[in-house]
């Protein structure tokens, strides 16, 4: 049978047999009866799962936590609100079923999270200096003094002991200077190149003045996905009142009983619960299209 080859192959956070919930075969899904995402656009796919995270399941429940270091990522700590897993079905065989789709980690292997890298931003570089400084406030560019070997004593010489003139040598006559052994004088003297000034002053009613034009961007870098990460979940923000009919639930269906209120737990799957930050009723005890048992879930907080 094919629930028998898919209980061989996928097993659900929420099986009935090894879990104790309500999932029969294959993995949780979910069918959205009324979700207000799909028209407030309030549906989000930004922030790569933690590494942490080997499945993410249809109907989990993570948190958004963008704070998290390395630009943010989605796991079950964040301090925003619970936000459903919805993703896209990535199902490429014509004879698979729903139920056989869950965001496994092994199964995506993304690396580069954006071709933009933020942190690493493109080096602004300058063509030529057009307001008489440049990028170090200098006004001027100084080409150094070169030093040449002496070939023969000259009186009127300075001399120096090393190649870039630092260290001036005491030479008084000609035997003097054998003695000495290599010495230096000045090749060719230092130049001094002034920055030219020709832009005018700041003009507060020019809103694209720029006194100093010339410049141009470095190549930029793209931005890897975070260490150990691989995929980047789609999540739903729900507001009180969205619908939904699920089996990711923890517990056994005929254990469920109508009116009864559920809340994600600590690892994002819906449990039974008097209280929490968000719940939903179980206003149905209903099936999924392959006729697995699951239950219409409404949010009342």
């Amino acid at each position: 049978m094919y629930s028998d080859f898919v209980k061989k192959n996928y097993t659900s956070q929420a099986d009935k047999t090894k879990f104790n919930g309500m999932v029969e075969y294959g993995y949780g899904q979910v069918e959205p009866n009324h979700l207000s995402a799909q028209r407030t656009g309030q549906i989000y796919a930004q922030l790569p799962a933690a590494s942490s995270i080997l499945m993410l399941e249809q109907g989990q429940f993570v948190k958004y936590n963008y704070a998290a270091p390395n630009g943010g990522q989605v796991d079950f700590a964040g301090a925003g609100e619970w936000m459903l897993v919805y993703n896209e079905l990535k199902l490429y065989r014509d004879i698979q079923q729903d139920c056989e789709f869950a965001m496994i980690k092994d199964n995506y292997q993304a690396r580069i999270y954006s071709p933009y890298d933020w942190e690493q931003t493109e080096a602004d570089k300058q063509a030529l200096f057009m307001n008489g400084v440049d990028a170090a406030g200098n006004s001027a560019y100084t080409i150094p003094a070169t030093y040449k070997v002496a070939t023969e004593y000259d009186s009127s010489a300075t001399y120096y002991s090393d190649a870039n003139g630092t260290t001036a040598a005491s030479v008084a006559d000609a035997d003097a200077f054998a003695a000495a052994g290599t010495l230096y004088v000045l090749d060719k003297p230092a130049k001094v190149y002034a920055y030219d000034d020709v832009t005018g002053p700041v003009d507060p009613y020019e809103i694209h003045y720029n006194e100093d034009p010339f410049h141009f961007l470095g190549r930029y870098k793209e931005r890897k996905m975070p260490a150990g990460t691989t995929m980047v979940p789609r999540v739903f923000k729900t507001n009180v009142g969205d619908i939904f009919t699920t089996n990711l639930v923890k517990a056994k269906f005929a254990d469920v009983a109508l009116g009864a209120t559920l809340a994600p737990g600590a690892d994002g799957i819906l449990a039974p619960a008097q209280s929490g930050d968000m719940l939903w009723q179980v206003v149905r005890k209903y099936t999924l299209a392959d006729n697995q048992p699951a239950v219409k879930v409404m949010r009342i907080k």
